[in-house]
Order: structure tokens, then C-alpha cells, then sequence
């Protein structure tokens, strides 16, 4: 999360950044602050951490910025309470950001600090669920549900059920994918390429993409998956991960099943077990879904112990500083 910053070292510039870090931020603030290089879903989940430690530290009576230790540890202590422990490491991750793009010493580095941290994450192993699952069966059900839909959206929604599953895309590569990504040798013969790779798709999902490629206008945008208003307009905007995220969650409330909780990460852990199940090994399952490590596919496929392992690999420790 952590970029390169360019560091500001204009007085004025610290001091008029270290007043408005005191109160509660905005969006635009931010983004000025980071010099433009989150995106808008990384600068809203960061605007709101920060201002929830700023609403600690009135309740407390203290300055928020630059935050001292002590805070800090009262802050993830209260919050503990509630949270698991991924949130409580993203709170982190802001507060360390926020510190270093002004040139401020990166409170997270106090030894209390990290000795907090290391208990909560000892106290908190296993609180972070994995998303439920999105598999072939629930795939089927939702192409017999839709693939005769007139609806726009219904469509739309199809054809990224299936894509999202047998690319195993990340919302990411849903989100950018470009219509110069996809090969059309038939109705029912469609191919994609990511990253110099071909993915061939089977028929019922060739089918699913090639009516919703029917119905978009490419001349008025390259990219592939566009927002829909509630008129069943197509719009030429690509679609955000909010939009992305509430198309997969109501993949449960179509089966019926809205006690199952998809996100973003269902069809990539659905479609990595069932790649295990027809014999694949983690390593092909890692390139197949571009994976950089095996951590997750191990991590999907119930390898836990083999996840942990990878895991350690990849740990970097901090000297702690007295």
C-alpha cells in the first residue's frame, strides 16, 4: 500500500499538511497529500481509518498528528475489541503512510507499539474468514437462471460470472479488460488474453460474453464491462470495485442462497478449488491464475500449512527501535 513518495520538504507545505491532518480529511485532501498515486477505493478506505483515529485522539483530548505511540496503542487496543485483525493492520498501514509522506518517523516502529501488534496477532489468528466460495454448480445455476435474460444487466451480469470463474480475474482485470482482449472465432468459441496469456473459454460462457458484447458500443469505449442505470442504459463508463463487489454478492440473493456472503475474491477461490479437484498442482493453479505466490491458491484450496510456510518466505522484520 506503501508508495514511493517524493518527499515534501517545504516548511509551509509540512505545516499546512500537519494542520489539516489534526481535523478530519477528505478525499481530495488525501489524494493532493499522496501526490495522486492511490486509487479512489484505496484513498475512501484510508480517509476513513484516519478519521477514526482523529476521533479517538478528540475524544482523548490529544493531537492526532504527528501521532504518538501511546495513542496508537490505546487506539488498536479499543478497536480490538471489535475488529479483526486485518482492519486493525490496515490502520497501520494509513498511519504509516500518512507519517512518511511528510517526512515524520513512522510511529508503527515503537516498541510498544510492535509488541501490541504481535500479541493481537497472536490473540487474533484465524479471525480473518475466507470469502465463501463461488463454484462450477452455482456457476450452472446462475447461466440457466440468465442465459435468456433481456434485461441489460442480467446479461451483463452473466457474462461476468463466468469470466471472473474461468480466468479466475481479479477485479482488477475485470475492471480494465479491454474488448481488444477478446478473440471471437464464434458464438460460442470466444478467447481471452491476459498478460500474453489465452484463455479459452467454453461455450456456455463464449455465449454469455458474446451477447453482452452485442449490446456495447465499442466505439464509445474500449473497455469491455460498462455501468448500467437503472433504465437499462449502457453507459461508456468502466465499472468501480463497489459495482463489481455488489454484482457478485448478488449472485447469492439470485440462487437463493443470500446467507452465502461472495465478494470479489469468490469466483478466484471457487475456481482454484475446482482446478485442485480435477487434478491441477498449486503451482499450475498459481500460473494459471497469476497468482505471484502459492500462498493464496494454497490458502483456497484448505493447504493452510503450506500457505503459512510460503508466507514466512515473503516476512520481512523491522529492528525494533529502543
Amino acid at each position: 500500500m506503501l508508495k514511493k513518495p517524493i518527499l515534501i520538504t517545504k516548511k509551509t507545505i509540512i505545516e499546512d499538511y500537519t494542520k489539516q491532518l489534526c481535523a478530519f480529511i477528505h478525499k481530495e485532501q488525501l489524494n493532493e497529500l499522496t501526490q495522486y498515486q492511490y486509487s479512489n477505493s484505496s484513498l475512501l478506505a484510508m480517509v476513513k481509518d484516519w478519521n477514526l483515529f482523529v476521533a479517538f485522539c478528540q475524544n482523548q483530548q490529544v493531537v492526532p498528528y504527528p501521532a504518538s505511540p501511546d495513542m496508537i496503542r490505546l487506539f488498536l487496543e479499543k478497536e480490538s475489541r471489535v475488529r479483526k485483525f486485518s482492519t486493525l493492520r490496515r490502520y497501520t498501514v494509513t498511519i504509516t503512510v500518512l507519517h512518511k509522506f511528510l517526512g515524520y518517523p513512522d510511529p508503527m516502529t515503537h516498541h510498544q507499539v510492535r509488541i501490541l501488534l504481535m500479541a493481537l496477532r497472536t490473540e487474533k489468528k484465524g479471525d480473518n474468514s475466507q470469502a465463501d466460495a463461488l463454484n462450477h454448480d452455482h456457476i450452472e445455476q446462475l447461466d440457466a437462471l440468465l442465459s435468456t435474460a433481456k434485461d441489460a444487466k442480467d446479461i451483463r451480469d452473466l457474462a461476468i460470472y463466468h469470466l471472473m470463474f474461468e480466468c479466475i480475474l481479479k477485479r482488477l482485470e475485470l475492471r480494465e479488460l479491454r474488448v481488444e482482449q477478446l478473440t471471437f472465432h464464434s458464438e460460442s468459441e470466444v478467447q481471452v488474453e491476459l498478460r500474453g496469456n489465452h484463455y479459452q473459454l467454453s461455450p456456455p460462457a463464449s455465449e454469455a460474453i458474446h451477447r453482452w458484447y452485442q449490446l456495447i458500443d465499442i466505439q464509445s469505449s474500449p473497455y469491455v464491462f460498462r455501468s448500467i442505470d437503472r433504465h437499462q442504459n449502457i453507459g461508456i463508463d468502466k465499472l468501480n470495485d463497489s459495482s463489481i463487489y455488489r454484482i457478485l454478492r448478488g449472485a447469492g440473493e439470485r440462487l437463493g442462497i443470500a446467507h452465502l456472503k461472495f465478494s470479489g475474491q469468490s469466483t478466484r477461490i471457487g475456481a482454484a478449488q475446482e482446478l485442485y479437484k480435477q487434478g491441477m498442482k498449486i503451482k499450475e493453479i498459481q500460473s494459471f491464475g497469476r497468482w505471484q505466490s502459492t500462498v493464496m491458491p494454497s490458502q483456497y484450496v484448505g493447504k493452510h500449512h503450506q500457505a503459512e510456510i510460503e508466507i514466512q518466505r515473503f516476512k520481512s522484520f523491522k529492528p525494533w527501535k529502543p
